[in-house]
């Protein structure tokens, strides 16, 4: 398993960013503040809250698997409340899981629940911990042509 991961995120037009991941993947970011007709791509709160959906999602399967539950059909909602003054984060954050088959237990589900919440959720744990971030400026000058 990697330890270490890394993005690189690089302004574009407005406010957006052109983020390329680590392992290949690239997508645009925008800002919250735009009607989504307006929006070239998610805000990063938003990607907060998939990224909870889906490592929720991709601990909690494997776990309902190996309990023997029949899952047909599994979707995930994610909802969050910011604090209405900057840095404007969340509160409260609501994951509800839905969750279609034959004959799925209440008590199974309850438990996987309780093990992705405590143990196999890596971005759950890291809202639930206090993470260490630091933040570290690069000046490059350039001449008034734009060369360094």
């Amino acid at each position: 398993m990697k330890t270490t991961m890394n993005v690189q995120a690089t302004r574009g037009a407005g406010l957006t960013f052109a983020i390329d991941t680590g392992s290949g993947h690239s997508m645009l970011l925008d800002t919250a503040d735009l009607a989504p007709e307006e929006s070239a791509g998610p805000c990063p709160t938003e990607l907060l809250l998939a990224a909870l959906a889906g490592c929720a999602g991709m601990a909690i399967t494997p776990i309902l698997q190996k309990m023997k539950q029949s899952i047909e059909t599994y979707t995930i909602q994610v909802s969050g409340e910011k604090t209405p003054q900057p840095p404007y984060i969340f509160h409260t954050i609501t994951v509800e899981h839905h969750f279609s088959g034959p004959a799925i237990s209440e008590d199974v589900v309850q438990r996987a629940l309780e093990l992705v919440e405590k143990r196999y959720c890596s971005i759950g744990a890291m809202l639930n911990a206090d993470v260490h971030v630091t933040h570290i400026a690069h000046i490059h000058h350039t001449d008034a042509h734009g060369n360094a």
